[in-house]
């Protein structure tokens, strides 16, 4: 009966840990994923606007001729006191992520 048990407890243990590695690999791959995107988001900003710097609480800051713009990457907000370049920095930045970032589309 012990015998029994000890048996189930290997079987169902080898049946676990390939799921438990197959989600960290997911995992691992999401994350680098999202690292890949930031970097092409952060280099296409550079390649239109020139100085790109990280500033506090994962937000952007881009200086263009003198003007400063605060971009946050994860609500999309801009600010900035000249109106046409805070307009530029935000459809751009709407193109760079609607480019790096599409809309999944589902498998069913």
């Amino acid at each position: 009966m012990v015998s029994d048990f000890v048996v189930a407890l290997v079987l169902n243990i080898s049946r676990e840990i390939p799921k438990v590695v197959v989600e960290s690999e997911e995992a691992t791959k999401t994350e680098e994923n999202s690292k890949k995107a930031e970097k092409v988001i952060h280099a296409l900003l550079v390649s239109l606007f020139g100085d790109v710097k990280f500033g506090e609480n994962g937000k952007l800051v881009i200086s263009v001729d003198g003007n400063v713009v605060h971009l946050d990457k994860q609500s999309g907000n801009v600010e900035s006191e000249n109106e046409g370049l805070k307009e530029r920095v935000r459809v751009a930045f709407q193109r760079i992520q609607n480019a790096v970032k599409p809309i999944p589309l589902s498998v069913s």
